[in-house]
């Protein structure tokens, strides 16, 4: 479920969020979109909202079970230890003057700590999948991976899904898979898995929103007789929450978002081997903040 709101909305953005969602109350509209497809709705928001204000609340698969944005208002969402809040936004300075010795120096360790542990990663691989949608029932299409080593992209993985439904109609326009090519070059899912945790091996894993990326893995996994990834021991890296606390964006916290606000360059989106070269790029740039 999503619910937008927006204030001194122009028609034509009005216009075009009534083809996507029920307008319950002016200015409130609500409706069901994917992620991917619910981020392009809040990018054409901010982008034509001008003076206007907007919010967006939607469900997810967090701790919390629902996140948010917000757009030319006094308050920002703000991460409190994996938590999302919301709080009025002063000037840094102003906050800052207002803690404790203590706080401030536990602060600047933690950043240290972070710092540090994100820059251990010199080896890693970066993970991404396309799926048919976000529930349960929704099922893997592609699987992208990198092999990194130092900095530098050594060995890419990518394979195209079979699956037992259609792809729908927004799916087919956010990709560009269509139901021919999962049909002529897809491969059966237990192949694709196997390929895929031999190119991931021991190494420690990044991506972006991994939680997503890790829940359809490991259903996938179980399904399939392999024993779940990535769980207790795995070493993890997940560029969204490393945006959250190392980058102040009203946007949103997306990979484009990210990408945008760091001036990465973006081509090809929402291929699975393409989103793995982008978190890549992000996360080395992440790295040096």
């Amino acid at each position: 479920m999503i619910v937008i709101t927006v204030s001194n909305c122009p028609p034509k953005l009005r216009g075009d969020l009534s083809k996507w969602f029920i307008e319950i109350d002016t200015g409130v509209f609500v409706g069901n979109l994917n992620a991917r497809v619910r981020d392009q709705v809040w990018n054409r928001i901010c982008e034509y909202i001008k003076n206007g204000k907007a919010t967006m609340a939607f469900s997810t698969n967090n701790e919390q079970k629902i996140d948010f944005r917000i757009h030319n208002t006094d308050w920002e969402p703000v991460d409190f230890d994996g938590i999302k809040l919301v709080c009025r936004n002063l000037n840094p300075s102003v906050q800052r003057r207002q803690l404790s010795n203590a706080a401030v120096h536990h602060m600047n360790r933690v950043s240290q700590i972070n710092k540090k542990a994100s820059q251990d990663f010199e080896n890693y691989v970066v993970i991404d999948i396309e799926t048919t949608g976000l529930q349960d029932s929704d099922e893997i299409i592609e699987l992208g991976a990198l092999y990194i080593a130092h900095g530098t992209v050594q060995h890419s993985f990518s394979a195209i899904v079979q699956c037992s439904i259609p792809i729908p109609q927004e799916i087919r326009k956010l990709t560009g898979i269509t139901d021919d090519e999962i049909k002529n070059k897809g491969i059966p899912l237990k192949n694709a898995l196997e390929q895929f945790l031999a190119f991931c091996g021991e190494y420690k894993i990044v991506g972006h929103n991994l939680r997503f990326d890790i829940q359809f893995l490991q259903r996938a996994c179980i399904q399939n007789g392999f024993p779940p990834p990535f769980l207790t021991g795995a070493i993890l890296a997940d560029t969204m929450k490393m945006a959250r606390k190392k980058l102040d964006i009203r946007s949103g916290y997306g990979l484009s978002d990210v990408a945008n606000y760091l001036e990465i360059k973006q081509e090809k989106r929402h291929r699975a081997e393409a989103d793995c070269m982008l978190t890549y790029r992000v996360f080395e740039k992440l790295k040096e903040i």
